[in-house]
């Protein structure tokens, strides 16, 4: 995998992530408009006795971490300061703050998730309820299972795997869950005086919709539809879920398999335009969709629904 070059200080693809590390298989990055991009990786090695890893570049970020093979005991060293990590099965989280500079001694073969966390990220889940982010509470010397997290990187699987078939509302949506998820577990917050928290006016919910709608063959994430409608991220995700019940990204998938359905019942098209009007990678990717929402693929669908 060719990764460009990178100043640590710039952290526009992680120092973690680079061609004199060979362990590095997989990288997506999801732009998140004028902020900083969010690197999701999967690190894997086959062979024993790797040996010292490159110290990681200090940054303002976490790096979150799951295995997804058990690992012996590792001599870990942060800030030059050894520590030892216990052996551990499949499902382990490690989260390392960059601030660090970390080093790793690796004797077993190895397959590892990682999302790259902006800290400022725990700062705006702390602000949005109401406080201000302190640190969070791991310690690398502990083991520390983790079902959520690891049912959140196994979802992510998809997205370094067919990447062309993974957009990037899925990805925003699911990076807010892993931020969610760790600020909630993990977090030490001060609490500040209580705000109240904002949802979506009638007004902006029907914009957010209009601009859902008239994207629907497009790539677009949450900072986008919530520049549609004025609102801030966190005040669309909320009003979504308080308005109708659901996730923009699960609406959106919504509307796409009903525009493929009715693209799909006048037969006009072939399938592979379909796919590319509905926002579809192509047409197996809109074949795999449509028999997971509608529990048939396209061509049977049609067929039912016209006779």
């Amino acid at each position: 995998m060719s990764v460009p070059n990178s100043s640590p200080t710039s952290f526009d693809v992680p120092g973690f992530v680079s061609e004199q590390r060979p362990e590095i298989q997989q990288l997506r990055a999801v732009e998140r408009g004028a902020k900083r991009p969010v690197f999701f990786a999967r690190s894997r090695h086959d062979a024993p006795n790797l040996g010292l890893l490159e110290p990681t570049p200090l940054a303002d970020q976490v790096m979150v971490s799951v295995e997804l093979r058990p690992f012996q005991p590792i001599h870990v060293f942060c800030d030059g300061r050894h520590m030892r990590k216990p052996a551990s099965r499949p499902g382990v989280l490690a989260l390392y703050d960059l601030r660090k500079s970390w080093i790793a001694d690796i004797r077993d073969p190895f397959d590892t998730l990682h999302v790259f966390l902006p800290l400022r990220s725990l700062q705006d889940y702390a602000a949005e309820r109401g406080g201000s982010f302190c640190s969070l509470r791991y310690d690398v010397r502990e083991v520390c299972y983790d079902d959520v997290m690891l049912h959140l990187m196994q979802a992510m699987l998809p997205a370094l795997e067919r990447p062309r078939e993974i957009d990037t509302l899925y990805l925003e949506s699911l990076f807010l869950a892993v931020r969610d998820h760790i600020g909630a577990t993990y977090g030490n917050f001060r609490k500040e005086p209580l705000r109240k928290q904002y949802g979506l006016t009638a007004r902006q919910l029907r914009h957010a919709l209009e601009f859902m709608e008239a994207n629907l063959g497009s790539d677009f994430g949450l900072t986008q539809i919530a520049s549609a409608c004025a609102a801030s991220v966190s005040s669309l995700t909320r009003g979504f879920r308080a308005s109708l019940g659901t996730s923009p990204h699960r609406w959106v998938l919504t509307r796409r398999i009903a525009r493929a359905q009715r693209l799909i019942y006048e037969g006009a098209m072939p399938l592979s335009e379909v796919a590319a009007c509905c926002g579809f990678a192509d047409q197996s990717h809109l074949t795999r969709q449509f028999q997971r929402q509608v529990g048939s693929s396209p061509a049977a669908w049609r067929r039912q629904t016209r006779a």
